[in-house]
């Protein structure tokens, strides 16, 4: 019998859940002794009227008080709106920090508190070669208060020691790790999800879905990791359908956001072997393709052509997607989990391919891309599996 591994579970965030949960921001911000909140959110939200349903809360109660609303967030979590935001809550003297959106304005926020709590102005510089590794004991408290409140269910930033940032100059997202960037309250409050839109529904909710899979099969994985990532993708493979065909179904919207929380969770404690969001992220950096498409299309890719990655843990991969592993050989078991994937791409309208074509110039400065993403440093994968993705993931 082998020796159980040591591993430390180091988790952060206040999560509450359940529909108008929102209308206890104000009062943990209170507890938090904030007086001066910056809420930082996107244009679209404000147009949605989202941000108006946190916003006027703190109308209500009176106090704290919203001293301003940053509405610039940029697709993918850009450095150099993370440099602006953080000038523009220092121009606003804010005490507290309230993120409400999807993965951009939460990552782009833990960027914010990052350069606030460590006295810098400039991402770049406490991310040198794109990457900031502030893993124990370098990560030091941050004394940035911090809510966030997620409008999607995929990317659970809102509670992830990871913040991924996108170096417009260099076409390369970055990766800024440190153990006190999770948010201390997160809301998970499914009425604020409610208008998402089908596609976005399902991207989203794919992304949640790579955070299982890659903790599952991470050679650092472990049976807390096992427990949540394995509920997490019962959740998704049952409520994610439900969510694209009914986007006001609040038990559904709920579930999805309490898998996308749970998924990265087990995700950010399972170590740096991220095959999926290797490829992921160098496909987003170099064409813009949103974070939870990609990862929509090449979660089965990565198993089907790199299924070597997923047979330490293929039982409890299977076991996840309810494969009947009965007489199944390992590499039996994860090609039935690929094409359960499958299945769950055709039930939530997600293609198999991204529309772009790439010529061979193309595909060449994509596989330099894929080879030198700071995922791909620090867990290298074949060169063969590199070209198999591409060939297997563009039109």
């Amino acid at each position: 019998m082998a020796t159980p591994k040591y591993f430390m579970w180091d988790y952060r965030s206040i999560v509450e859940v359940g529909s108008g949960c929102r209308t206890f921001i104000p009062q943990r911000f209170m507890d938090m002794g904030c007086k001066r909140i910056g809420l930082i959110t996107d244009e679209g939200l404000i147009q949605a009227g989202v941000v108006d349903q946190v916003k006027d809360i703190f109308a209500a109660q009176g106090k704290p008080k919203i001293v301003g609303i940053y509405d610039r967030i940029e697709p993918d979590a850009v450095m150099r709106v993370v440099n602006d935001c953080a000038r523009w809550c220092r121009e606003m003297a804010v005490d507290g920090l309230l993120a409400v959106g999807g993965g951009s304005v939460l990552d782009t926020v833990k960027g914010v508190k990052a350069l606030l709590g460590m006295g810098e102005v400039d991402i770049k510089e406490i991310m040198p070669g794109n990457i900031g590794p502030y893993m124990r004991p370098m990560g030091k408290p941050l004394n940035v208060p911090h809510i966030a409140v997620p409008t999607t269910a995929g990317t659970g930033s809102e509670s992830s020691p990871i913040a991924v940032l996108y170096n417009e100059e260099a076409k390369i997202k970055g990766d800024l790790l440190h153990p006190y960037l999770p948010a201390d309250y997160a809301f998970l409050d499914p009425d604020l999800t409610l208008g998402l839109p089908p596609k976005m529904t399902a991207d989203t909710g794919f992304d949640a879905l790579s955070h299982a899979v890659e903790a599952i099969s991470s050679p650092g994985t472990n049976c807390m990791i096992d427990a949540l990532s394995v509920q997490a993708i019962k959740l998704i493979c049952r409520y994610l359908p439900v969510a694209v065909a009914d986007g006001r179904n609040l038990e559904a919207r709920t579930k999805m956001l309490v898998a996308s929380n749970m998924a990265i969770m087990s995700f950010a404690m399972s170590g740096l072997f991220y095959p999926i969001h290797n490829v992921a992220h160098a496909v987003g950096g170099q064409l813009r393709i949103p974070h939870g498409e990609a990862n929509a299309v090449l979660i089965p890719i990565l198993m089907e052509q790199y299924p070597k990655h997923y047979l330490s843990n293929a039982e409890v991969l299977a076991d996840a997607f309810g494969v009947n592993t009965e007489g199944m050989t390992k590499e039996e078991m994860v090609t039935a989990s690929a094409q359960k994937v499958r299945e769950l791409q055709q039930k939530c309208g997600v293609q198999p391919k991204f529309a772009e074509s790439l010529d061979e110039e193309k595909k060449e400065i994509m596989f330099w891309a894929i080879k030198y993403d700071p995922a791909g440093l620090f867990y290298p994968l074949p060169d063969e599996v590199i070209r198999g993705c591409i060939a297997a993931a563009f039109a």
